[in-house]
C-alpha cells in the first residue's frame, strides 16, 4: 500500500506539473501578442488625433474631352504623412493620381493631380489619409 501511495502522488505531481507547463507555454506568447496589439492600436489612436488636412484649392483643366483635376492639400495636423496611402474619392469612385511629394510634413503643402476626369457638373472630392482622417471639397466642372 506504501508504494501505490507514492507511484500516485509522483504520477499526479508530474501530470500536475506538465498542465502547468502547457498552460504557461501557450499564455505567456498570447499575452505577449495581445500587449503588443494594444500597443499598436494606441499608437494608431495617437497618429489619427495628431493627423489633419484640408483641401485648399482645387483647379481644372480642360484635357481633350476630359478634365484634369489638380488639388492642393495642406498638412495641418502635427505628424508627417506618406501620400502614396492615401486615396482620392471623386463622386464616390476610388481615382489613381500622382503627386508632386512622398511625404507631406506638418504645415506643409502637397499637390495632387487626377488625370482624364469626365464630364462636367458638380463634383464631391474626398481625401483620406492612411490612418482615416479625411477631408471634402466640391466644386463644379464647367
Amino acid at each position: 500500500m506504501g508504494f501505490s501511495l507514492v507511484g500516485t502522488a509522483a504520477i499526479i505531481g508530474v501530470s500536475i506539473l506538465m498542465g502547468i507547463e502547457i498552460i504557461i507555454s501557450t499564455t505567456i506568447p498570447t499575452i505577449t501578442n495581445v500587449d503588443d496589439a494594444f500597443d499598436e492600436m494606441r499608437d494608431r489612436a495617437i497618429a489619427q488625433v495628431q493627423t489633419d488636412i484640408n483641401i485648399t484649392e482645387v483647379t481644372s483643366e480642360i484635357n481633350g474631352s476630359n478634365y484634369d483635376i489638380n488639388i492642393t492639400i495642406e498638412n495641418t495636423g502635427s505628424i508627417t504623412l506618406e501620400t502614396a496611402y492615401f486615396d482620392i474619392l471623386i463622386n464616390g469612385t476610388k481615382n489613381d493620381f500622382s503627386c508632386s511629394k512622398s511625404y507631406i510634413h506638418p504645415e506643409n503643402y502637397v499637390y495632387f493631380n487626377v488625370s482624364s476626369l469626365s464630364g462636367p457638373g458638380l463634383i464631391k472630392l474626398k481625401v483620406v489619409t492612411n490612418n482615416g482622417i479625411s477631408d471634402y471639397y466640391e466644386f463644379t466642372l464647367p
